[in-house]
């Protein structure tokens, strides 16, 4: 009876198994689906809407940092430079590095004190950024 039973679970397991890895895992859509609703946000013209979408597109990364944000960040090129408002474009500018240069940012983690007041992530990404060692070419 105990072989059966082992068997039965070995068998379940498997099955699952190759469910859950046949299957592209639920959160990769709506990763997908954020991001499509995050790219029509970056294109209105209601400032705190750009600017928060920034902010929310930052956390997304900070949760799944290995999926394809190219669209978003192409929009963001595009903002760091034609912003409505130096505050558009700065934070633009910051979120572009936050995402080419994941690595060096990986370490800051997204609390819910930033989450009320998004500017202090955008503060630390910066304090981050004057710390980094920055190569002089002589």
């Amino acid at each position: 009876m105990k072989s059966v039973n082992k068997l039965t679970i070995a068998i379940l397991i498997t099955f699952f198994a190759a469910n859950i890895f046949a299957q592209e895992p639920e959160y990769k859509k709506l990763v997908e689906k954020a991001n499509e609703r995050f790219l029509y946000n970056l294109n209105v013209e209601h400032t705190g809407i750009v600017e928060s979408s920034i902010f929310n597109i930052m956390e997304v990364k900070n949760k799944f940092p290995n999926e394809d944000y190219r669209k978003l960040v192409r929009r963001l090129y595009e903002l760091a430079v034609e912003g409505n408002t130096p505050a558009i474009r700065y934070k633009a500018q910051l979120a572009s590095l936050y995402f080419n240069f994941y690595d060096m940012f990986a370490d800051i983690k997204i609390t819910e004190v930033e989450k009320e007041n998004p500017d202090l992530f955008f503060q630390e990404i910066s304090n981050k950024l004057m710390k980094a060692p920055v190569a002089v070419n002589n």
